[in-house]
């Protein structure tokens, strides 16, 4: 069996909306994605998972270099507005359960792999910046802290993210080699 039918034996048996697989090429990378985390994300400097403590944007993109192939999911949950961060965080926190779920089955057969989703939610309030993190081994960081530009990859897959003001979509990617 390949790990891309590991993968996709696990994906598919969990309750995920939509999920693809491609070559680490076809990944849009952006160093300018940091502008956007700086500028636009609460979560900036204030999170173990987002930059600038996952490190040099430079350094995150390497990261993903040691990778040839990607599984990208995602899962969709009704919400009462989703332009509402706070309406949206309970699904949030239930695709990285989610996530974490499913790479805790992957690390039993496919230790090596990286997975990056929608940043940390463990906790309500981080320690970052001064304490360490309470779950290193849980935390996922997010694909734009590693300069993935989201947005165009959804677009090039083919995948869906938008269905409505009224649900959410998140994703999360599994980087491999098979």
């Amino acid at each position: 069996m390949t790990n891309t039918e590991r993968i996709e034996k696990i994906v598919a048996s969990h309750d995920v909306c939509e999920y693809t697989f491609g070559d680490y090429g076809q990944i849009p990378f952006s160093d300018k994605v940091i502008h956007i985390c700086r500028s636009d994300c609460p979560r900036y400097g204030h999170c173990w998972a987002c930059p600038p403590a996952v490190g040099d944007i430079h350094d995150c993109m390497e990261r993903t270099s040691a990778y040839k192939r990607f599984c990208l999911f995602s899962t969709v949950a009704e919400v009462s507005d989703s332009n509402n961060l706070a309406a949206c965080l309970p699904a949030k926190k239930a695709h990285e359960a989610l996530s974490r779920q499913i790479r805790a089955e992957l690390r039993q057969t496919l230790p090596e792999h990286l997975m990056l989703s929608t940043g940390c939610s463990i906790c309500d309030t981080c320690t970052y910046p001064d304490g360490p993190c309470r779950f290193p081994e849980e935390r996922l960081s997010s694909m734009e802290s590693h300069g993935i530009v989201l947005v165009n990859l959804i677009e090039a897959m083919g995948m869906c993210a938008d269905y409505g003001n009224d649900m959410v979509v998140y994703f999360t990617m599994i980087l491999y080699n098979d």
